[in-house]
């Protein structure tokens, strides 16, 4: 599947886990993240940033 969509035009960079996708923001300087993690066959980790 990954080759599919690398196809398509997609290029991934990085693996994250669940705490490297964290950390991925906070390095970032992001301060006001919130994650969901989306279960299933595929879990999915969503980040909402807050602005002030």
């Amino acid at each position: 599947m990954v080759k599919f969509i690398e196809l398509l035009g997609v290029n991934f960079k990085k693996e994250f886990y669940f705490d490297s996708y964290k950390q991925f923001f906070k390095d970032a300087g992001y301060e006001n993240v919130a994650f969901d993690v989306i279960e299933g066959k595929m879990p999915c980790a969503v980040a909402v940033i807050t602005k002030e």
